[in-house]
This record gives structure tokens, C-alpha cells and sequence, in this order.
């Protein structure tokens, strides 16, 4: 029993080592903006961020960006973004990026010219990579595989306003569970980790023969 309840620490240790989270707050389980940027794209931002909110379901939280301070303040674009430190990974590093989403509305026109969401991938230049676009209703989960190249980017998660059909102004995104880990194989137990459990199996033994 001992020497399971060993074997089994000994590999949580190890899982953990290998599957870190770089995303601050990616669950949202804070229930706020904590790690979390806001960009508000009307005239007065960021003073009309009031599409931006917390869903709390009983404290499992989500984010959710909304559309109508946008309309109101004659904006096009709301942002929610989370900026990635990645140099003490080493490049090209395969890493795996997720989130959770869903997105609803009555401007969702099926065409280039419904309100719809953008993920992408932001360089400290300001130069988006473009990786999901939207403008049905849905939910589902994104994921995808990259290597690392670029120390510092930003994660977009931006609502665009279409030109307005029946009610402008009132989709919304929801964003939960976002995660960026590295996708690498789990290491094999370095050699101090099998030696220590192979003492102590040997020291078992020699406890339950001396009994």
C-alpha cells in the first residue's frame, strides 16, 4: 500500500512538471479579469468596457463579451487579450493551445457581413496571425498545435461588429478553460526518481520479512 501511494505522488509530480499552464487566469475561476486585458474600441475607451462581464454559474466562471456599449459609443471591436511570456521556452517547443467558447446573437447573418469573433495570435509588433474566425451560432472547443517562435505574444479574442441587420449591437462571446501548454511527450522518471522508489521497495520488503 505504502509503496503505491509512493508510486503514485512520484507520478502526479512528474505530470504536473510536464503539463503547466502559461495562461493567467485562463479558467476564469478568479471570477474576474485578473491576467485578463480589456479593449474597448469606442471613442471614450476604456470608459465604455461594459461588454465586458463575468458569468458566474455558481462560482464556475466564464468570460463573455458583449456588443452592446460597442453600438453605443460607435465602436467597432471589443477585445478581451492575455499577454504570453514565453522565453524560458525554448524554440520550437511544440505547445498546444484550447478554449472553450460559445457564441450567440440576432446579427448572425451567416456571411462576411454578420457580427462574428477572431481568435489570433498577436507579435509584439502588433501583427495578428489569424486562427478561428466566426459568425454562426455554436459553441465547441478550439484547439490547435504550434511551435514556439516568438518569446512575447498576446491572445485576441475580439468581437467585430457586421453591418447592422434587424438587432445590431447584441451577440455575445463566452471564453472559458484557455490554456497554452507544451505538448511534448511526458519524460521518462529520471534515474534518482526509480532509485529512490526501488529503495523503497526493497526497504518494504525487508520491513514486512522482519515481521
Amino acid at each position: 500500500m505504502k509503496l503505491s501511494i509512493l508510486l503514485a505522488a512520484c507520478s502526479l509530480f512528474i505530470s504536473a512538471q510536464a503539463s503547466a499552464n502559461f495562461i493567467t487566469n485562463g479558467d476564469f475561476q478568479t471570477c474576474n479579469f485578473d491576467g485578463w486585458l480589456l479593449d474597448a474600441d469606442g471613442p471614450i475607451a476604456p470608459a465604455d468596457a461594459g461588454d465586458f462581464t463575468i458569468v458566474n454559474n455558481n462560482g464556475d466562471c466564464a468570460a463573455q463579451i458583449g456588443m452592446t456599449e460597442l453600438g453605443a459609443f460607435g465602436g467597432f471591436i471589443n477585445t478581451l487579450f492575455n499577454q504570453v511570456n514565453l522565453s524560458s521556452v525554448a524554440n520550437d517547443t511544440e505547445l498546444t493551445l484550447s478554449f472553450d467558447w460559445v457564441f450567440s446573437g440576432s446579427d448572425l447573418q451567416e456571411d462576411e457581413f454578420s457580427d462574428l469573433f477572431v481568435f489570433s495570435i498577436v507579435d509584439e509588433f502588433g501583427t495578428p496571425d489569424e486562427y478561428f474566425i466566426n459568425f454562426e451560432d455554436g459553441s465547441g472547443t478550439f484547439t490547435t498545435l504550434f511551435n514556439k517562435t516568438l518569446d512575447i505574444f498576446t491572445l485576441d479574442f475580439a468581437m467585430w461588429a457586421g453591418v447592422p441587420e434587424g438587432n445590431p449591437y447584441t451577440s455575445f462571446l463566452t471564453i472559458d478553460n484557455v490554456s497554452l501548454t507544451q505538448s511534448t511527450a511526458v519524460p521518462a522518471p529520471q534515474t534518482s526518481v526509480l532509485l529512490a522508489l526501488g529503495l523503497g521497495f526493497v526497504a518494504l520488503r525487508r520491513a514486512k520479512h522482519n515481521k
